[in-house]
């Protein structure tokens, strides 16, 4: 349908091209012959009309361009079997736009996965190898300035661990949280803990009213020690404590005055 548009509208052109030229000179030849008294007679061959014929020969040959312009045009769409300026429908390139995302997205996925596989593979490596202790030595001196982390990913490729620096800093970073809470532990060893309370004082002891900031490692904790670790549960206990703690304060504070 579109294409049929087209075509009539390139035919109107034409003709717009094709007989605006030759209508113009008719006119002229009218005006001219009529500035003559001849009227129409100037039509005929005559020695009058004679230099009428070079101005109608030029319009001619003018009128006579669009015709081999659209001559030639339809030659080439007809070799070609299409047309020459003929323009995508919008929807069709919609389509096509959506095919090459939908398969560099399908792409991009696949080697994310690789990539992934690539890295569990190597990190299980580490882990379970000898060369854990640089990334144990690398968190516990405190080295997090972008120059010490790029020299570790170079140590680490001279041990045959080529990693990315998004995944070796995922790799410090559960590395530090994990020094953090066997740090965190330590807290809680020394003493006798029988219930949950008394986890709760040794942790409200040694944290105070920043206790939210370890709450995770908290719950971590009681679950590893078999105790209730529902989070909501652990802070209204914790809360009941928070008071009953701030009670007897105030009762030792009514006897020191």
């Amino acid at each position: 349908m579109e294409r049929k548009k087209r075509t009539k509208f390139m035919g109107i052109i034409f003709l717009i091209l094709w007989i605006g030229p030759c209508s113009i000179g008719a006119i002229n030849l009218l005006i001219e012959s009529d500035n003559y008294d001849k009227g129409l007679s100037c039509l005929i061959p005559s020695a009058e009309t004679y230099k009428l014929t070079s101005p109608m020969i030029g319009i001619g040959i003018i009128a006579f361009f669009p015709f081999i312009f659209f001559a030639s045009l339809y030659y080439e769409q007809k070799k070609r079997g299409k047309f020459l300026f003929k323009r995508q429908s919008r929807k069709k390139d919609n389509r096509k736009e959506e095919a090459l995302r939908k398969q560099y997205q399908k792409e991009w996925e696949k080697r994310k996965k690789e990539r992934r596989k690539i890295f569990e593979q190597n990190k299980m490596m580490l882990e379970s190898g000898p060369h854990k202790k640089l990334i144990e030595r690398f968190v516990a001196t405190n080295r997090s300035v972008w120059y010490d982390i790029g020299k570790l990913k170079q140590l680490l490729q001279s041990k045959g661990f080529d990693f990315k620096y998004t995944e070796l800093d995922s790799i410090i970073d559960e590395e530090r949280k994990r020094q953090e809470y066997e740090k965190f532990k330590r807290t809680f060893i020394d003493d006798d803990l029988n219930d949950l309370r008394d986890y709760i004082v040794i942790f409200l002891d040694s944290y105070g009213e920043h206790y939210g900031e370890q709450i995770n490692f908290f719950i971590r904790l009681l679950k590893e020690q078999k105790i209730d670790s529902d989070k909501d549960t652990i802070e209204g206990h914790i809360k009941k404590v928070i008071k009953e703690i701030e009670l007897k304060k105030y009762e030792k504070q009514l006897f020191h005055l």
